[in-house]
Parts: structure tokens; C-alpha cells; sequence
């Protein structure tokens, strides 16, 4: 789809690594090539055993034609360090998928702009009860009785927002809909000037943060043959 219509897309999937589950997001160039993944790094609530942890190595920010793009899902974008491990890479076009609907999330996703000084992309998902299975294969709990096929369960809100802080498409709360913006990365540079928090306006010698970034492996086996370039050739 993204080779097709040519564009760069940035979406989520349900991962599966051995037995393990993963909430991840998916990297792809204009011309539908992959370019890499973002495993959630904190499950939220009861995720947490459903879903693996993310580490590290998954936290991309990618240089493209169209500016810097990285992405964290849902409510790790409330995690400072990890919001600042992707500002010290430069990212410019700050993807959110969410799945909430309230207002909060919205001050949150301009906070990010004004901190990161940076375009902020958050996509939330419209649905109403039909979209789910019928009980009792899927229930909403506590609020199952008052539902009806066409009541609202997740209102969106998806949105666009600038480095200055200005909402510029959105939000949207009336049904499924295509959001878009041009975007000026000239805004980037002017908001910067103004604040930049892993530049001008850090104090590493007070403050400092150290992003772990390789693979966390649970088993390390010391003892793996190496292949040398002899080995090849005997």
C-alpha cells in the first residue's frame, strides 16, 4: 500500500517473536519498503500479560525525504526519558497511535509538540459496539447492559499538531475520517530557537540520560563457534 500510493506509513500491528507477543508499530518507505519497528516499551495496565517488553533497540527515528520520523504507542508518551531519547535523535515528525479518546490526551499530545519542538501525528481509532464481537465472546465490562449496537466506545480524536502548539487538522469526534496537514519543517527551526531540550536548553552537567540501545537478550550463549574467513575457505 505504501509502494502503491506512495506514500510513508507508519502503522500498528500485534507482533509475534517465537511465543511472545509484542504491540508494535511498522516503518514504510514511499516506495513499500520496511524500514524497521517500534516494540512498546511499557504495556499498559493489564497488556502487561498479554504483551512482551520492548527494549532498547527498538526506539528508531528515520531520516527521510519528508523529515524525521519515530513513533511511541499510546501511553508510553507519557514516559519522559523515552520521549527525550527520541528529541536527542532528531525527530521531527512524532507519530502517536492511541487509544484514548479523552481530553487529556490531547494536552499531552501538544505538551510533546512544544517539548520536542516537533509535529505530532496522533491517530485514535472510531468505533462503536458493532465493530466488536457480540457478547458474551467480547464484553465491555461494567457498561455492557447500556450499550447499543451503534453506541460510541472509542470517539477518536485523532489530530495533528505543530511545534508552536497549534492544532492544525482535527480532532476529529464524528466518526471515521482522513486527517492532513502540510507541514513547514521551517516551523521546527523557529520553535527550537525558542527551546530546545537536548540542545540549547539542557544542562548535561546536571541532568543527563543514558538509553541502553542494544538488544536485551535473556540467554547469551559464550560459547557459539565463530565462523572465521578460514572456516569459509577449508
Amino acid at each position: 500500500m505504501a509502494g502503491k500510493y506512495k506514500v510513508y506509513l507508519v502503522m500498528g500491528v500485534i507482533e509475534r517473536d517465537g511465543y511472545t507477543l509484542y504491540c508494535t508499530i511498522l516503518f514504510f518507505d514511499s516506495q513499500g519498503r520496511f524500514l524497521g519497528k517500534h516494540r512498546k516499551i511499557m504495556p499498559t495496565a493489564l497488556e502487561r500479560i498479554i504483551w512482551g517488553f520492548g527494549d532498547g533497540s527498538t526506539i528508531p527515528v528515520f531520516e527521510t525525504p519528508i523529515g524525521k520520523i519515530g513513533a511511541a504507542i499510546c501511553w508510553e508518551n507519557k514516559m519522559p526519558l523515552l520521549r527525550t531519547a527520541m528529541y536527542a535523535k532528531g525527530i521531527e515528525i512524532y507519530c502517536a497511535p492511541t487509544a484514548d479518546s479523552r481530553d487529556v490526551w490531547q494536552a499531552s499530545m501538544t505538551h510533546i509538540a512544544l517539548e520536542g519542538g516537533c509535529f505530532v501525528l496522533s491517530a485514535n481509532q472510531f468505533c462503536r459496539r458493532k465493530d466488536y464481537p457480540p457478547p458474551p465472546e467480547y464484553l465491555f465490562s461494567g457498561t455492557e447492559e447500556e450499550l447499543t449496537p451503534d453506541s460510541v466506545v472509542c470517539a477518536g480524536g485523532s489530530v495533528i499538531i505543530s511545534p508552536s502548539g497549534a492544532i492544525v487538522a482535527g480532532p476529529n469526534y464524528n466518526g471515521e475520517a482522513l486527517i492532513s496537514a502540510d507541514l513547514d519543517l521551517g516551523e521546527i527551526a523557529r520553535a527550537k530557537f525558542d527551546f530546545d531540550v537536548v540542545g540549547h536548553y539542557s544542562r548535561p552537567e546536571v541532568f543527563s540520560l543514558i538509553v541502553r540501545d542494544q538488544p536485551a537478550k535473556p540467554v547469551t550463549l559464550t560459547s557459539a563457534p565463530e565462523i572465521t574467513e578460514d572456516a569459509h575457505h577449508k
